[in-house]
C-alpha cells in the first residue's frame, strides 16, 4: 500500500465504526470535519437565521468556489456551484442550446458510456430540435476508440460530450487525448466528470475541456446535494442558462435582465449553504492530503479487489483489461447482481449495482443486463475487501 495512514483516515471517518462501505461511487463517507462543517451551519441557522448565517460565512461560501478551482486547476470565476453533477450538466447543455451553440439540425456526439441523466438531456433537445446523435465507436469493453472519434469530428459536430469514468465499469477514459482531438477540430467538448473527480487526478488545462461536471457526494466525501461545473472563461458567454434568478443575473431595466459574466451564471440563489460548506471543507481536506496520494490508494485497494474476484469461483469481472478506477464490477453465475447486494447488505458490507436503464448504449452491448459495483475509497482495508470476496 503506498503511504497513507490508513489507521488515520479511519479515525477520521465516523461511518467505518459502523459497515464496510464499499458504495463510493454512490456516496461515499464524509470524514469529521465535513461532518462537523454541516452540523455546525445547521445549529448557526437555528440559533441566529439562515440569512444571518449566509451573511457572517459568506467569505467561507465563496472561498469554496477557489478550492474546486485549485482541485481542478482552473480559475474561481470558471466555478459555479451547484446541488449535483446532473443539475450542473442540464444548466450547462441548456445554456448552450439557448445560446446557439446548438442549433435545429445540428449532430451531437456520444460515448457509448454515457450516463443516463445526461443522455436524457440530449435527447429530449434531439426530440426539440431534430438533431443527430452520434455515438462514437468504442473497443470491447466499452472505453472510447480514438480513432472512431476522430471519424465523428471530422463532420464538425456542434458538441462533444464524454465520460471520464463511466458510472458501470472501471475503465479511464484517454480524455486528454480525447480533448486535443476535439480542440484540433473546433468542436466544444463537455466532460462527465462524476465518477473522476475525488478520486483521480483532474486538470482542466491538460484534459482541454471546455464543460466539466461532478458531485460532491462520491469521490469528493462530500455532502448530497452539492456539485459543481467549470466552464472555460472565454466561452462563458455563449451560455443562455435556463432558471436564471438573482444569484445569476441582474434587472437592469424593467423589461432586461443581464446574466452575470462569469460562471456564476449558472448558479441558484436557493442553495443548501451547510451542504456547500460541507462540501469546500471536503475539497480542502483533499487538497491537503493531495489527490496523487489519493489517487494511488484507492488504485491499491481497488487491484487487490480485482486479483481476489479474478480468482474466485463463480464470479467475473466485467471492467476489461483496460480498468485502472475504484470502480470494480463483476457478475455472479448463480446470484444476480440485486441478491449479491441484498446479501452483503446483510453482512453489513455495502456495494451497489449498476444496471441497464443506467448504461443503455453499453451494458446491452457487451451483453450484461446488469452487474454488481464495488468501490472502496482511502479508508477500505484489504481485510474489508477480503471479507467482502469470501462471502462470495
Amino acid at each position: 500500500m503506498n503511504g497513507l495512514e490508513v489507521d488515520t483516515l479511519r479515525a477520521d471517518t465516523p461511518g467505518v465504526a459502523h459497515c464496510v462501505h464499499l458504495n463510493n461511487a454512490g456516496a461515499a463517507l464524509p470524514t469529521r470535519r465535513t461532518l462537523d462543517t454541516v452540523v455546525g451551519h445547521l445549529h448557526l441557522e437555528a440559533e441566529i437565521g439562515g440569512y444571518e448565517a449566509a451573511a457572517l460565512r459568506s467569505n467561507e461560501l465563496d472561498a469554496v468556489r477557489s478550492s474546486i478551482a485549485s482541485l481542478l486547476g482552473g480559475r474561481r470565476d470558471e466555478v459555479a456551484v451547484t446541488t449535483g453533477d446532473t443539475a450542473a450538466w442540464a444548466k450547462a447543455f441548456w445554456g448552450f442550446v439557448h445560446g446557439g451553440g446548438i442549433r435545429r439540425g445540428d449532430t451531437v456526439v456520444v460515448d457509448r458510456v454515457v450516463y443516463n441523466s445526461h443522455h436524457f438531456a440530449v435527447l429530449q433537445a434531439a426530440r426539440q430540435l431534430e438533431l443527430s446523435v452520434e455515438v462514437v465507436g468504442a473497443l470491447s469493453d466499452g472505453s472510447l476508440d480514438l480513432t472512431a472519434l476522430e471519424r465523428a469530428l471530422e463532420h464538425s459536430p456542434a458538441l462533444l460530450t464524454l465520460t471520464h469514468v463511466p458510472t458501470h465499469s472501471g475503465v479511464v477514459a484517454p480524455v486528454a487525448e480525447a480533448g486535443r482531438r476535439a480542440n484540433d477540430a473546433g468542436v466544444p467538448f463537455f466532460l462527465d466528470a462524476c465518477q473522476s473527480v475525488g478520486q483521480l487526478p483532474v486538470d482542466v488545462g491538460q484534459i482541454g475541456c471546455d464543460v466539466l461536471t461532478a458531485t460532491g457526494r462520491k469521490w469528493l466525501r462530500g455532502p448530497r446535494g452539492t456539485g459543481f461545473l467549470w466552464v472555460r472563461r472565454e466561452l462563458v458567454d455563449v451560455f443562455d442558462p435556463p432558471g436564471i434568478d438573482t444569484a445569476s443575473a441582474e434587472w437592469i431595466e424593467h423589461d432586461r435582465v443581464e446574466l452575470l459574466g462569469d460562471a456564476r451564471r449558472f448558479e441558484e440563489f436557493e442553495q443548501p449553504h451547510a451542504a456547500v460548506l460541507g462540501l469546500g471543507a471536503a475539497v480542502d481536506q483533499l487538497l491537503e492530503v493531495g489527490i496523487d496520494a489519493v489517487a494511488a490508494r484507492i488504485a491499491d485497494v481497488a487491484s487487490h479487489l480485482r486479483e481476489a474476484l479474478d480468482t474466485t469461483p463463480r464470479v467475473r469481472t466485467t471492467d476489461g483489461d483496460r480498468s485502472t478506477s475504484g470502480i470494480v464490477t463483476f457478475v455472479h453465475d448463480d446470484l444476480r447482481p440485486d441478491e449479491v447486494a441484498d446479501r452483503a447488505r446483510a453482512e453489513g458490507i455495502n456495494v451497489g449495482v449498476s444496471s441497464a436503464p443506467m448504461a443503455l448504449l453499453d451494458l446491452p452491448e457487451r451483453g450484461l443486463d446488469e452487474v454488481v459495483r464495488v468501490s472502496p475509497h482511502v479508508y477500505s482495508t484489504t481485510a474489508e475487501l477480503d471479507r467482502f470476496v469470501a462471502l462470495l
